[in-house]
């Protein structure tokens, strides 16, 4: 989403959307400065070569910054790596898949080796299965096949029940398949709080409470994920206080062969990181005061994000409160707090960085301590891993940088994407996003005062499922799973319903043996899936692109 961040405002800016004035505010060292350059990378050069020339300058500052910005995750990772795997020990359960197929642990969990297991087959063969099925339904209609998703809330057609809408069921292999890995309180919690959700919006409108986007659950969510983020560095205040002790001389203890890096590295390259981010930031027209929000958002939620992998094992690239660390300092504080302490380049450089809370930061910043996780288990070295993903950043937007720009200038950034002739989903999000600024350079908003409350709601309610579990052993619902409901419900709270209620029978007729044995099914679930529409279909589309339109799949 870089290239059309860094150009969508000089493009398409006319007289009446003000996007010229959000141009003027966004340095010329992120973009090229040649008009022509940015207008013949919108509709395509003739000999669709790329003026790399333009581009070397703003694309070695883009790189910079997100290396800096993973590579001061990494130092977060580092730092939190001990508490979970160690103290608390998390189990890791998204290590399953990749430590089976390649069979890198000692012993399989179900005794039988995990290629050679019929279980595994037999969950590989039903996602084919299913898969295919809806592939055939896609071009031929007359052929029966299981619906991905049903609207479940097309049933409910009277008010207030119609105030349910949308409860959309779906059917996603790779939440069922990780969702076996998932605890049981955890699934419980996930569809009892997304139910919930849809429940408080049909007793507000029954009352004449019919407000647009009540009960504002991804709000919640925000809250909810700061809170959660919070409380897991008080946790960690003892090992986060002996790194600092230790970066201060004031305490010294042997180096685990297990860290990436020595805790005192990772606090000072944490520091180092936060610093330079927000250096970048102003340097680029953001205030402090904004980015250092900004930032806390993002961080937050990245925190939160990655307990949520590491302790649930939930597969969702996307379950974090999609697009809030854009949005919910906007409803705290108001678009004129920020245009007050920054002026108009605040709000356009905020505009201009939206991506970031929208896109694979939060996965990104959580891939490391999988792999720290995996080192553990395999007996090699973490820091190797932390290495080699430093490695893979600087190459990986290295090829990006190439492969998109080359596509832009032979197509035109106005057709990609199957955009038509006005560009594709991510130019029109950025396109929308600067509307968005330019109405608020010139009408700069006050604070939102119900989305406020709903984000504190969300913190409110998980500090209270976390003094009852402290209080009561089995209190059933969790706080990550209503964190996880509110952040994003649609897409899994159907996976695990379905998933709760298979654990609920199979721990009934055969207790905690039967569920082992069952697991190599349910990753092969899991597997069969992204084998299909990751793999196979995904090489039917590189070839046939019309065809693989008409059965598109994405993953959570």
């Amino acid at each position: 989403m870089i290239v059309p961040c860094a150009t969508v405002p000089v493009y398409f800016a006319t007289h009446e959307n003000n996007m010229a004035q959000v141009a003027a505010n966004i340095p010329t060292w992120l973009r090229p400065t040649d008009s022509e350059v940015i207008r013949t990378m919108w509709e395509a050069t003739d000999a669709g070569t790329v003026p790399w020339r333009a581009w070397l300058g703003p694309a070695a500052h883009w790189t910079g910054f997100l290396t800096l910005l993973w590579a001061t995750t990494l130092c977060l990772t580092a730092l939190i790596r001990k508490p979970w795997t160690v103290e608390e020990r998390l189990s890791f359960p998204l290590l399953y898949l990749p430590l089976d197929v390649t069979e890198g642990v000692d012993g399989q969990r179900s005794g039988v080796p995990f290629w050679r297991d019929p279980l595994m087959w037999l969950g590989f063969g039903v996602a084919i299965i299913f898969n295919v099925g809806a592939i055939v339904h896609s071009f031929n209609p007359a052929v029966p096949a299981l619906e991905r998703r049903f609207d479940l809330g097309a049933l409910f057609t009277e008010r207030p029940w119609s105030a349910i809408r949308p409860l959309i069921f779906s059917h996603r292999p790779e939440i069922i398949g990780f969702g076996y890995l998932v605890s049981m309180e955890v699934a419980f919690s996930v569809w009892v709080f997304a139910l919930g959700q849809r429940l408080a919006n049909v007793a507000a409108v029954g009352v004449g409470l019919d407000l647009p986007g009540f009960p504002y659950a991804q709000e919640q969510g925000g809250g909810a994920y700061l809170f959660v983020a919070a409380l897991l560095l008080y946790r960690a205040r003892g090992h986060i206080g002996k790194a600092a002790r230790a970066l201060l001389g004031q305490h010294s203890e042997p180096d685990d062969p297990d860290d990436p890096f020595p805790p005192r590295l990772a606090l000072a390259g944490l520091i180092v990181g936060i610093v330079l981010t927000l250096a970048w930031c102003n340097v680029a027209g953001m205030s402090v005061t904004a980015s250092a929000i900004y930032l806390v958002f993002l961080l937050g939620f990245a925190i939160t994000y990655m307990r949520v992998r590491c302790e649930t094992g939930t597969p969702s690239t996307w379950l974090f409160p999609y697009y809030q660390a854009r949005k919910l300092p906007y409803a705290l504080f108001g678009a004129r707090f920020f245009m007050d302490t920054g002026g108009p380049a605040t709000l356009s450089v905020w505009s201009m960085l939206f991506f970031l809370s929208r896109g694979f930061f939060f996965s990104s910043a959580a891939y490391p301590l999988e792999g720290y996780k995996a080192a553990e288990m395999l007996r090699t070295s973490a820091r190797q891993m932390a290495v080699g993903g430093l490695i893979a950043v600087v190459l990986g937007l290295a090829m990006a940088w190439w492969m998109h720009l080359d596509t832009y200038y032979e197509f035109g950034g106005n057709v990609v994407e199957s955009g038509g002739v006005q560009g594709g989903p991510r130019t029109r999000l950025a396109v929308n996003e600067y509307l968005s600024a330019g109405a608020n350079l010139t009408h700069p908003g006050g604070p939102d005062n119900p989305r406020r409350a709903a984000m504190g709601v969300g913190a409110l309610i998980t500090a209270l499922l976390v003094l009852a579990r402290a209080r009561w052993l089995r209190f059933p619902l969790h706080p990550l799973g209503y964190a996880m409901a509110a952040a994003y419900s649609s897409q899994i709270w159907a996976g695990f319903f379905t998933i709760w209620l298979l654990k609920s029978v199979i721990f009934a007729a055969g207790g905690v043996r039967l569920y082992k044995r069952l697991t190599p099914m349910f990753i092969g679930l899991a597997l069969g899936h992204f084998f299909t529409m990751g793999i196979a279909w995904a090489v039917v589309g590189s070839f046939y692109g019309a065809a693989a339109e008409k059965a598109r799949v994405w993953f959570t």
